[in-house]
């Protein structure tokens, strides 16, 4: 049967719809391949703490002011200033789970690399060099996209950067700075990078006697004030530059440690080092002084811990954009849109979702899925069969926040918050772990009736316990041990 010319010009405007042109294509990757990359485990040692939070938030319906998820500081004073996000972790776990929390992963890294690739075109970037700048800047901070509240901070970071990338293009759109900031002052520390951003710009504004550099500046001191909206009030300030200068956290966790090239995460941000060094001297430093300050300051930002490289490579994105923009006396070549670019997108899309961890689906709090990291499934299979409700149980430290998931009626020794414990607590928990001589005493102070020991941190506890006739092994396996007191 012969074709109409009227069905055939249908088929013709249907497939013009779905042809896409190269630039959404660069666009594309940029979201999906981060996404193709990150269909790994969820590490739970700081998000299971973040959910339990977020659903006895739910639960009470009040803020959380005092610690009651471990036995060693109980009732002591907790300043949860990421309780913004605790609730939205806990949400999207109660309403989809492990699996919705795996796509809250990709959807907070998508939103990250799409608006560092946005800010990169508002610097003046074609789409492909755009599209490879963001890439670049997602791979430098790799190893700090795990979820948990700093990814929805550097899902706001790379927000703000289009903002004030594009301010000369949009204008009024800085506005919506202080509103950001606002928003990450309850979900994260990193907050006060937000008003950097709008620092930095000023400077460029003022180095380029631009007219707009007193309206960057109210914007800033408004987003400034925006960030104490927020329960702690003026103290979210202290409180971000307490947990940044810590010394039990950058002692005990070591992504609070300044970066090394013997570190896979420290050795990225160096090597990125060097290729903006060589860049730049190919090219004959030819950065302007109030945006070689930019990479200075994220620069500097980079040295003082391996979490905070992720700035670094977010932020020298587009000042990099800058150096790769289309020459406006050259006409470039502009591409029909093909539905071979349709075809490749369609194939990211195909192997994003073919990645994506659906075992999760449907899996409880006490899930022994292979795509939950610091979550041991024989470990916490027998710790459900020997704790009574109420009783304390000793732990390693990157076991306490999913033990406060799995077991909410059970607190524990020491958890992710590091902060909280007093150096007291944290001799008595090194004394436990290595065996050293009194470690049972302290076991008795605390009443405490079950140990875990992990094969790393306690791996010299292990061999030591089994020799106490008061104590009997429960479970053993890859992972580590459980023990019991002897008798009822």
């Amino acid at each position: 049967m012969a074709t109409s010319p009227e069905a055939s010009g249908a088929d013709v405007r249907r497939a013009d719809r779905l042809a896409l042109s190269l630039p959404q294509l660069w666009a594309i990757v940029a979201v999906l391949l981060p996404a193709l990359v990150l269909q790994g485990r969820l590490a739970t040692i700081d998000l299971a703490y973040q959910i339990r939070a977020g659903n006895l938030m739910l639960d009470t319906h009040h803020l959380i002011r005092a610690d009651s998820f471990t036995f060693t500081v109980r009732g002591a004073t907790w300043l949860d200033q990421q309780w913004g996000a605790q609730l939205l972790l806990a949400l999207v776990y109660r309403s989809l789970g492990w699996a919705g929390l795996a796509g809250a992963r990709v959807l907070l890294v998508g939103t990250v690399s799409i608006f560092v690739y946005l800010a990169c075109r508002a610097a003046g970037s074609p789409p492909r060099w755009a599209a490879c700048l963001a890439l670049a800047a997602v791979a430098i901070g790799v190893f700090d996209l795990s979820l948990r509240p700093q990814l929805i901070g550097a899902a706001l970071f790379a927000v703000g950067l289009w903002l004030v990338w594009g301010r000369r293009d949009h204008p009024g759109r800085l506005w919506a700075m202080p509103i950001v900031v606002a928003v990450w002052a309850n979900v994260h520390g990193s907050f006060f990078l937000g008003p950097v951003l709008l620092g930095l710009a000023w400077l460029e504004d003022r180095g380029e006697r631009s007219p707009a550099a007193s309206r960057t500046l109210q914007v800033a001191a408004v987003a400034a004030a925006a960030a104490t909206l927020n329960p702690l009030g003026l103290r979210v300030w202290s409180y971000a530059v307490g947990i940044s200068t810590d010394s039990r956290i950058s002692r005990i966790v070591s992504e609070w440690q300044p970066p090394s090239i013997r570190d896979p995460g420290g050795a990225i941000f160096f090597l990125s080092i060097l290729v903006v060094g060589a860049v730049l001297a190919r090219r004959g430093l030819s950065l302007p002084w109030h945006r070689l300050a930019w990479l200075g300051v994220f620069f500097a930002v980079g040295l003082t811990a391996t979490r905070s490289t992720l700035w670094w490579g977010l932020a020298a994105a587009p000042v990099m954009a800058t150096l790769f923009t289309e020459d406006p006396r050259r006409t470039q070549p502009q591409l029909d849109p093909s539905l071979l670019n349709t075809g490749i997108a369609g194939c990211l899309v195909v192997l994003a979702l073919g990645l994506f961890p659906w075992s999760l689906v449907g899996n409880s709090p006490r899930s022994t899925d292979s795509h939950l990291s610091f979550a041991p499934p024989g470990i916490t299979v027998a710790l459900g069969q020997v704790l009574r409700p109420g009783e304390a149980v000793y732990n390693p430290q990157v076991w306490g926040s999913w033990f406060e998931l799995a077991f909410p009626e059970n607190p524990v020794f020491i958890d992710s918050r590091i902060e909280l414990f007093p150096d007291s607590v944290w001799r008595e928990h090194a004394d436990v772990s290595v065996g050293r001589e009194g470690w049972q005493r302290i076991l008795d102070r605390w009443n405490v009736r079950v140990v875990v020991a992990e094969r790393g941190e306690q791996a010299l506890l292990i061999p030591i316990i089994p020799h106490d006739p008061g104590w009997v092994l429960v479970y053993e396996d890859a992972d580590g041990a459980v023990f019991a007191r002897a008798g009822p």
